[in-house]
């Protein structure tokens, strides 16, 4: 499933996280946003992972290899159900990247 539309999204999914990213870092350099601010620039970055991990999963066109791979807890569990459940043991290829920061609503 390698069509290059496909392709296409995933490279424009990691450009945006890409230039997202980029955005938090300036935004950080100023200490006194970044202080008032750190809960925005935390969900900044949690965006940023998301498109990464999803232009990452595209780009592999949707393999399960890849949806093993996903690191972030709140992303994987959403294509959970799409891999064998035999194949998957609990944790099996997660990296923890502040999984608080997962369930994060700026909404709360």
């Amino acid at each position: 499933m390698h069509e290059p539309k496909f392709t296409a999204m995933a490279e424009v999914l990691g450009e945006l996280g890409s230039e997202i990213e980029a955005l938090g870092e300036v935004l950080c350099r100023d200490e006194d946003f970044a202080a008032r601010h750190m809960r925005e620039l935390q969900a900044i970055d949690l965006i940023a992972q998301k498109q990464r991990a999803l232009a990452s999963l595209i780009g592999a066109g949707f393999s399960e290899v890849e949806m093993r791979r996903i690191s972030l807890e709140a992303i994987r569990m959403r294509f959970c159900g799409f891999i064998e459940e035999t194949e998957l043991s609990p944790g099996e290829g997660s990296v923890d990247r502040g999984g608080a920061a997962d369930n994060m609503s700026l909404w709360d």
